[in-house]
């Protein structure tokens, strides 16, 4: 998603990943730059730069970072110019970049592939000052305008192509905090006014005759802040539990609005694809702990436009919200851990060009259709999901990983062409018991179903062709025997019951 791409955009655009509160101890251009290295240092990337002092300046210059990609994925290098440290008479630090920087990026990939970038950043307003002690120490950062270029980009082995890219972010203000420690500490927060990132990818004929994409990403604001803590010996993913355990975290919130984004594909001129997404405003919550993962996403007139030459009708769904939790643990433990799962899909409509597909007499209800699923549940795991060496054992030899001891069916409401159903639930398992039902851990538990419209809804399948006789007929007899006539019209009520002996029961109904 875009509001992705404008984090990743801003943060390498301001290259700024210091901290901390604001104290009144001094502290120094050298303490400023030993801390980034530091926190580079433990994210995996070996920093190195030429250094001049004069009076109360440090001039930095030929940065270049560079790190190993893990499991022997390549390697990457990014050098640039470099920028100036001031002590001022307070005790605080500012930080000057020149106006403009230009960044060449260089990947090693396997296969023998080699990628290589330059990309000219470009500022104007900016302004920085560090303030604190050398363990606890906060950037305050302001930018006018930052633009980030890509001048040129070779990638190995690729036919004839050609690519351009832009991306431009107004009004930045933003602050981030560090902490020193045996675990490092940064916290940052920024708001941004309007942004806009466009580019094009042309190939194979560079005459424009052959495959030229257009991508465009436009959007209002952003807000987002992330909290980090790491070790400051590093990251090492080959002992991510043990990490994860000790601390290791990261936890990030953002707020985007009006984001609309683009991708045109044409051939010999002649579009072959337009695909257009919006949202109105776009919530995200993402965090990575020994408490396991959690993503929690809500998105407001949210709408898809896509139109392709291989279909003679463009392709038109709005939502008026999107959204959806996910909870999952990643270490082992003796005690049950909690998941969850659910999705909320609000007032969905689909362009009348679609309905006609099947349904050009408009015999059935054009109503928006909606669907919330809600659910949590309970496990246990036996293994760390991120020992990568027991989970490649789980994989080869079959060993089980964990297992699934509850489900809660919190809700499930769907609606759609004037019917809908309704659901409650909760079941355990056995695990034991793994015969019953033919190698799955025997259930127990009850759910209930609320069924309204179903009948009507297949009269006007049947009446436009749209639900062969037969197969309504097959429907029928089955809801026959899992559900009862309600109190309402056209209702149906089902309450099934599985008992840990494996009888199966719909309505006091005896099915298994």
């Amino acid at each position: 998603e875009s509001y992705h791409m404008t984090h990743l955009f801003t943060a390498t655009a301001l290259i700024t990943l210091i901290s901390g509160t604001p104290a009144l101890a001094d502290i120094t251009a050298d303490d400023v730059w030993d801390s980034l290295t530091a926190v580079y240092q433990a994210m995996g990337l070996d920093v190195d730069a030429t250094q001049q002092r004069t009076d109360n300046t440090l001039n930095l210059g030929n940065l270049k970072a560079s790190g190993d990609f893990p499991f022997d994925l390549g390697s990457i290098t990014i050098t640039t110019t470099g920028f100036e440290l001031i002590e001022n008479s307070d005790g605080s630090v500012a930080i000057e970049y020149p106006d403009n920087m230009p960044i060449a990026i260089a990947l090693t990939l396997p296969d023998d592939m080699f990628i290589t970038a330059t990309l000219d950043y470009r500022t104007t307003g900016y302004r920085a000052q560090a303030a604190g002690d050398p363990e606890n120490f906060t950037l305050d950062y302001t930018i006018e305008n930052t633009a980030l270029t890509l001048t040129d980009l070779s990638i190995s082995n690729m036919p004839d192509y050609r690519i351009t890219a832009f991306a431009t972010v107004n009004n930045i203000t933003g602050a981030t905090t560090y902490m020193a420690g045996d675990m490092f500490s940064l916290s940052q927060h920024y708001t941004s006014d309007g942004m806009v990132m466009n580019g094009d990818f042309i190939l194979d004929n560079l005459d424009n005759t052959g495959e030229v994409s257009n991508f465009s990403v436009t959007m209002d604001g952003t807000k987002f802040k992330s909290d980090l803590v790491l070790p400051a010996t590093g990251i090492n993913l080959m002992d991510l539990p043990a990490q994860l355990r000790a601390g290791l975290s990261f936890q990030s919130t953002s707020e985007t609005r009006n984001n609309v984004s683009r991708n045109l594909v044409t051939v010999g001129g002649k579009v072959v694809s337009d695909q257009k997404t919006s949202a109105g405003n776009a919530n995200d919550y993402f965090s990575f702990s020994q408490d396991g993962i959690k993503l929690d996403s809500v998105y407001t007139k949210y709408a898809v436009d896509y139109i392709m030459q291989e279909l003679p009708f463009p392709i038109r769904l709005d939502l008026a919200k999107a959204g959806g939790v996910l909870v999952i643990p990643l270490l082992k433990s003796d005690k049950e851990q909690d998941f969850i799962y659910s999705l909320q899909l609000d007032e969905m409509t689909m362009g009348e060009e679609i309905w006609a597909q099947f349904d050009p007499t408009g015999g059935l209800p054009h109503d928006p259709a909606s669907l919330t699923l809600d659910l949590s549940g309970k496990g246990k795991l036996f293994i760390d999901l991120l020992d990568f060496e027991a989970m490649q054992k789980v994989f080869n030899d079959g060993i089980k990983f964990g297992e699934l001891t509850s489900v809660t069916v919190n809700n499930l409401d769907m609606s759609a062409m004037g019917a809908s159903m309704t659901s409650t639930g909760a079941f355990t398992f056995d695990n034991s018991d793994l015969e019953t039902y033919d190698g799955l851990p025997a259930p127990s538990g009850t759910t209930t179903f609320n069924i309204v419209g179903l009948n009507a809804l297949m009269d006007k399948l049947i009446a436009l062709d749209l639900l062969p006789d037969d197969a309504a007929m097959g429907i029928r007899m089955g809801l026959s025997l899992m559900t009862v006539a309600g109190d309402g019209e056209d209702t149906l009520v089902s309450d099934i019951q599985i008992t840990p002996d494996g009888q199966i029961t719909a309505n006091g109904k005896r099915l298994k």
